[in-house]
């Protein structure tokens, strides 16, 4: 980001001095945010911690959810309906948000209530209601609100985790200060609690699975067809990477690296080694920015020289007719490196393999 006082002269990337929110000004900053991919916060990566029974236990890389994208809220709700919450991250980025499923627990292995409110003598969803759950580690409770952070509003429904135990006593605190118990619910009920009643009217179970997440970095799955790429050569001309066409009948080792990238530069003779040995075609992708082809291009012909190389092509060229660009198939913004892909003489994505590669795979 550049400030609004700033000349052509002092920062190329701005065409003239622009005042504060104007036209130009919020549309050159909006198009590096929404666009361009631009972060207001560095790129920091949000962090995730699980409860562990007094201390917090940092899962923000295993869980993937450590996106460097500048998230603005994050909304818990059931989205799949199997009792425990999950999270939609609302992010600037090129509006990519990010839905994650709760995988913490097996389903059907642990206990829950999921309770709707609806009030007779005020606001009928009852915000600002309280409502208590004595469960097996004493009473939980939860707020009823509809705000909840940048531009969100979060879900209606509250969900109270239970354990094992079998059932848990409810009661809420009405907007208008009166309190009502709604008796012992077991585990699994899912009802509407309306004021006055003293009863939970049960609604019906609505599961809608989510599907498994895709490979981080990927955009498909093991099994999927691998399509052919819109890369470049080691002189920067177009080039296709066809893998069924360049393996010959053989399996295909994709080796995904960089030149600032320690541990990718320390496989490189490993990578030579397998390409002579015959078994697989062993095939490396550099996803140094095009300017920085020469140092990856000069790593290569020290450490693995007759190994088969693509390189990133540079922005604005069309891809040939019959293959896509990169970033159908690669998310660079999540791909770890080193990343290798194994294909079969098929050309179909059979395994990813994270992070350096051994003598022993």
């Amino acid at each position: 980001m550049v400030a609004s006082s700033l000349e052509q002269g002092v920062e190329k990337s701005v065409a003239a001095k622009a005042s504060v929110n104007s036209p130009a000004y919020r549309g050159f900053h909006s198009a590096q945010m929404f666009e361009q991919g631009f972060s207001f916060s560095g790129f920091e990566r949000n962090k995730t911690w699980i409860n562990a029974g007094g201390r917090f236990v940092d899962l923000s890389d295993v869980s993937g959810a450590d996106s460097p994208n500048d998230s603005r809220a994050a909304l818990a709700a059931d989205f799949d309906d199997d009792g425990d919450v999950d999270l939609f991250v609302h992010n600037i980025q090129r509006e990519r948000h990010a839905l994650y499923r709760n995988d913490a627990l097996e389903p059907g292995t642990h206990g829950f209530v999921k309770l709707r409110l609806a009030a007779t003598r005020s606001q009928y969803e009852a915000i600002g209601a309280v409502v208590t759950v004595h469960g097996p580690l004493g009473p939980v409770a939860q707020n009823v609100a509809r705000g909840d952070g940048f531009l969100s509003c979060r879900s209606r429904e509250l969900v109270f985790g239970l354990g094992s135990a079998a059932e848990a006593e409810v009661e809420v605190l009405w907007p208008g200060g009166a309190r009502e118990s709604f008796g012992r619910l077991a585990a699994g009920t899912r009802a509407t609690l309306v004021e006055g009643s003293g009863k939970a009217e049960p609604y019906a179970a609505r599961p809608r699975p989510l599907p498994d997440p895709l490979p981080q970095g990927l955009h498909l799955s093991e099994g999927d067809l691998f399509p052919s790429l819109a890369l470049a050569d080691a002189d920067g001309g177009s080039r296709v990477l066809d893998v069924r066409a360049l393996g010959r009948g053989k399996p295909v080792l994709l080796n995904l690296w960089a030149s600032y990238c320690a541990p990718c530069v320390n496989e490189l003779p490993l990578l030579a080694r397998r390409h002579e040995d015959g078994e697989m075609i062993v095939v490396t992708l550099s996803l140094d920015v095009p300017e920085d082809r020469p140092a990856a291009l000069e790593l290569l012909v020290a450490k693995a020289p007759k190994v088969p190389a693509f390189f990133l092509p540079r922005a604005g060229i069309p891809a040939p007719a019959g293959s896509v660009a990169v970033e159908k198939i690669l998310d660079l913004e999540r791909l770890s490196l080193p990343t290798t892909l194994i294909l079969t003489a098929e050309g179909r994505l059979e395994t990813v393999l994270r992070g350096p590669l051994t003598e022993e795979r």
